[in-house]
């Protein structure tokens, strides 16, 4: 288990972060049809592999012309993850393709390979978060990332082409950890998640969650609006193991075979998702889900 490293300010329990912000690097901004009079801000995500998003999903429901937990989604816009790394530079990805889990508020996102730069010189050497695809221990602290109040304009910019103003607030949000649901909460959240303490507001959904180790412990999902008018916020989050149960067959670059299907778990398996603690997922998955379709086996 990595040592403890982050010292949550929780008398700052939710903060602007500043543009620049190294959090900028693996949250990315997802926005649809962004180059058009429609373009609009969905929420927040996290890059955990190479061309690798996971979001929250029901920030996509809505632009999908498929229901939730088909493979082969097709999504009826043009949907891409806007990136910000040192320099500044931006890096606009195009989302190839997404899949959405059939029971928990998660989806994985397929980057393209080939984004839009701001500086198209530049290499693109992004940080690839440690995971822990379970809940932090009831009492321990946790800090969620988003961007809220988020607009944006396009405009023609001097050569003809469109000139894209997207404005937010990135946001880091403190709390602590009060209940853990292992399987299910109830009928409005029946699936893995847990209970913090973390004000969240609209657009910081799908954005991560890191625990005091600094590993990435779960998806922004809900809250109770304006509970921290009346006291402490009452806000969820979602536990990750469930997409390393899921059935996918995105490309994961040279030395593997391409269009073969493959479940999530074989990604950490391979290194490709650094997950903190393998053994605890491979026992996890050998006590609770079937081997042969990865279907949840309680």
């Amino acid at each position: 288990m990595p040592p403890r490293r982050s010292k949550f300010p929780l008398h700052r329990p939710f903060e602007k972060q500043p543009a620049t912000t190294s959090l900028s690097e693996a949250g990315l901004r997802l926005v649809a049809d962004i180059y058009t009079d429609r373009a609009t801000v969905l929420g927040t995500g996290i890059v955990i592999a190479g061309h690798l998003v996971v979001t929250a999903k029901h920030v996509l429901l809505d632009l999908l012309d498929a229901g939730a937990g088909s493979e082969g989604l097709t999504i009826d816009h043009h949907l891409c993850a806007v990136q910000l790394l040192p320099g500044p530079q931006y890096v606009i990805w195009d989302v190839k393709a997404a899949l959405l889990d059939p029971i928990a508020d998660l989806a994985l996102l397929q980057l393209d390979g080939n984004p839009g730069r701001s500086h198209p010189d530049k290499p693109i050497a992004w940080r690839q978060p440690l995971v822990n695809p379970f809940p932090p221990a009831v009492g321990e602290s946790v800090v969620g990332f988003g961007y809220r109040s988020s607009s944006i304009e396009v405009s023609q910019n001097d050569q003809g082409g469109p000139h894209v103003d997207l404005q937010d607030e990135p946001m880091a949000s403190v709390g602590v950890v009060r209940e853990i649901y292992a399987f299910r909460r109830d009928a409005l959240l029946p699936f893995p998640c847990y209970q913090v303490s973390a004000r969240f507001d609209g657009g910081m959904s799908g954005g991560p969650v890191f625990e005091e180790t600094g590993a990435l412990c779960g998806i922004i999902c809900s809250n109770f609006e304006g509970s921290h008018l009346d006291g402490e916020p009452i806000s969820y989050v979602s536990s990750l193991w469930p997409i390393f149960r899921l059935r996918m067959n995105f490309a994961r670059g040279d030395g593997w075979p391409r269009d073969r299907f493959y479940f999530g778990i074989d990604l950490a398996r391979a290194d490709l998702v650094r997950v903190m603690d393998m053994d605890r997922l491979n026992r996890f998955f050998a006590d609770h889900v079937d081997s042969s379709s990865q279907s949840l086996d309680r």
